[in-house]
C-alpha cells in the first residue's frame, strides 16, 4: 500500500528524466572552468549542481578555488523553458592574493535566486540567473613574501557576510 502511494506522488516525467548541461560565460571571462548541470526532478521542479574551479596563479596575483552548488529550482511553466526562482547552497575553497597579501579559506552557505531561459531550438537555451545567499566564511590573511628578518602577522579571521552568490550566463544543452 505505502509503495502505491509513493509510485503516485511521483510525476510521470521522473521515468523518462529531462536532463541539461550548461556553461557559464560570465565564470569563463574570470578565468574560472565551470559547468552545471539540471535534472528535471517533476513536471516544474529540477536539481541543479553547479561545479567550479579557478586555476590561475601568477608571482604576484592568483585566484584559485574550487567550488560546488547544489540547489533546487522551481519553475513557472517546464524545467529550462521560461522563468524560474531557486534555492541553493554554495561551497568553496579559496587562495586569493594581490603582491602584498593572500587569503586562504573555505565559505559556505545558502542562497536564493531567480533566473530565465529562452528557447532557441530544440536542443539549445540561453539562461541567464542571478542570486545572493548568506556565507559563513573562514579564512587566514597573511602577507605574500616576508624577509626573514621580519615578523610575519597571520591573521584568522571568521565572519558571516551577505553577498552575490550567482551571475550566470550560460549556454544550455537539452538532452
Amino acid at each position: 500500500m505505502a509503495l502505491l502511494l509513493v509510485g503516485t506522488a511521483v510525476d510521470n516525467r521522473a521515468h523518462a528524466q529531462f536532463y541539461s548541461i550548461r556553461g557559464n560565460g560570465l565564470m569563463l571571462l574570470t578565468g574560472t572552468i565551470n559547468v552545471g548541470c539540471d535534472i528535471a526532478v517533476s513536471r516544474k521542479t529540477s536539481f541543479d549542481l553547479g561545479l567550479y574551479a579557478n586555476p590561475v596563479k601568477f608571482d604576484k596575483f592568483s585566484i584559485m578555488g574550487f567550488g560546488v552548488q547544489p540547489g533546487f529550482r522551481f519553475w513557472r511553466f517546464e524545467p529550462n523553458a521560461g522563468s524560474f526562482w531557486g534555492v541553493h547552497l554554495s561551497g568553496a575553497w579559496y587562495d586569493w592574493g594581490n603582491k602584498k597579501n593572500t587569503r586562504k579559506g573555505w565559505l559556505a552557505g545558502p542562497g536564493f535566486s531567480w533566473g530565465h531561459c529562452w528557447v532557441i531550438s530544440k536542443r539549445f537555451t540561453i539562461g541567464v540567473e542571478i542570486g545572493a545567499g548568506i556565507l559563513y566564511m573562514q579564512d587566514t590573511k597573511r602577507p605574500r613574501e616576508t624577509h626573514y628578518t621580519e615578523d610575519e602577522y597571520i591573521y584568522h579571521s571568521k565572519r558571516i557576510v551577505v553577498a552575490p552568490t550567482k551571475a550566470d550566463v550560460s549556454f544550455v544543452y537539452l538532452f
